[in-house]
């Protein structure tokens, strides 16, 4: 369902777009700051926007819409929907237990009255003696007994403390493989992005204003203080 958002206070917003016409995708959020004014109204990652400041984002590219945030100097409007999360609930089926005693399975019990007991036959045999007689030699053998070690049981080795992994500073998660160091942050290869452009900065020249990465050309228009900065 669509909902209306808006932001107000200038920028920096706190937010960055992706998709676009360009790439077959709507605009929507693609990452958004932490206690940013973004993160403050609501707004989530994987938001679609249906429109800035009231015009439509259907046929935008992503390029324009980033003009259309930018033109938004002290009040950001944004029509948003929001993709429905389904919760998984498990299949009940109903199951009927019959407690109903069968009487064919008691016919095995046999009732009997006015029978004259009988003596209870040997139900196993009698128990042999310790010492036993060799009927050949008519001496009595004596069991022998003899000492067994128990199996030694080898300790096992210590396992070895698991290293802890470098935390990503945009997606949150654990770093395994090449990792990229920027200032006091470590970053994901593909999560070393300029803010604004989302332009990959692992082989080129990058700046770190505000504990923002911003590629050289954005970099400038950020650090020239420009009545539109970069959302």
């Amino acid at each position: 369902m669509p909902q209306n958002l808006v932001l107000g206070g200038g920028a920096p917003w706190g937010f960055r777009l992706t998709g676009g016409k360009e790439n077959n995708q709507p605009i929507s959020i693609g990452r958004v700051t932490p206690g940013g004014k973004a993160s403050l109204a609501n707004l989530c990652r994987g938001d679609v926007i249906l429109a800035i400041g009231g015009v439509s984002t259907e046929s935008m590219t992503l390029s324009e819409g980033q003009n259309a945030v930018l033109s938004s100097t002290q009040q950001l409007c944004f029509k948003i929907e929001r993709p429905e999360t389904r919760l998984w609930s498990p299949q009940m089926e109903p199951f009927r237990v019959d407690l109903q005693t069968d009487e064919k399975d008691l016919g095995h019990f046999e009732h009997k009255f006015n029978v004259r007991p009988r003596p209870f036959g040997p139900s196993v045999d009698p128990v042999a003696s310790v010492e036993t007689i060799d009927d050949n030699n008519n001496s009595v053998s004596r069991p022998t007994t003899r000492h067994v070690a128990a199996p030694l049981t080898k300790p096992q080795p210590p396992v070895a403390k698991l290293q802890k992994l470098p935390m990503c500073d945009v997606c949150g998660k654990g770093i395994i493989g090449p990792v990229v160091h920027a200032g006091e942050k470590w970053r994901h290869p593909a999560c070393f992005l300029c803010v604004f452009c989302g332009t990959e900065l692992k082989h080129r020249g990058y700046y770190l204003i505000e504990g923002e990465l911003y590629c050289q050309e954005h970099a400038s228009v950020r650090a020239q203080g420009a009545a539109n900065p970069p959302c």
